[in-house]
């Protein structure tokens, strides 16, 4: 997770470098609920993103995500899990008065990581087990970026993300976008 966090934060700077006012930044926290097999998680969750205007009515994102994680407590029976992903989106965009409204459709490289103490269906077995795949997965999602100063937005932000071997995950963020 600290080499996506790196290479996130390289990224940002080498785009704010850039001085294009085409150029926003985005960090958002939320909730998720995610789902694989017989496993769920429902934790906080956050967003690091780097966003680009293409033209008047269209974005282009891409970013990280942490989607939950849970620490295993040493007690017999409890779970490890973490669950992050790389993503890439393209926005549609409406401008009003007091923001912008816009849809988000992406690909995505689900990480989805389980050392599970309780019965999980691990192929045609139902056993104790552990879950380490990385699933393509597809994200729609609608939002708002409400205007709070000419390069300041808050944003309110709902997704759904299905993936690989039945996996899904519903999202709801609050965050803050930065035009560079």
């Amino acid at each position: 997770m600290k080499r996506y966090l790196a290479i996130a934060l390289l990224c940002s700077m080498s785009f704010s470098a850039l001085a294009d006012r085409n150029f926003y930044g985005i960090l958002s926290a939320g909730y998720v609920q995610n789902e694989i097999e017989d496993y769920e998680l429902d934790k906080a969750s956050y967003k690091l993103g780097i966003g680009y205007e293409i033209t008047p009515q269209w974005y282009l994102e891409a970013g990280y995500q942490g989607l939950g994680e849970e620490s295993a407590s040493g007690d017999p029976g409890s779970d490890k899990a973490e669950f992050s992903s790389l993503y890439l989106s393209a926005l549609g965009k409406a401008r009003g008065q007091y923001g912008e409204l816009f849809y988000r459709l992406g690909v995505m490289r689900v990480d989805a990581d389980i050392e599970s103490a309780s019965e999980l269906s691990c192929g045609s077995e139902v056993v104790a087990c552990t879950i380490g795949d990385s699933l393509l997965a597809g994200a729609v999602g609608v939002g708002f970026d409400m205007y709070v100063h000419h390069s300041i937005m808050l944003r309110f932000e709902a997704e759904y993300i299905k993936g690989e071997q039945d996996y899904s995950a519903n999202a709801a963020y609050i965050g803050v976008r930065y035009n560079f």
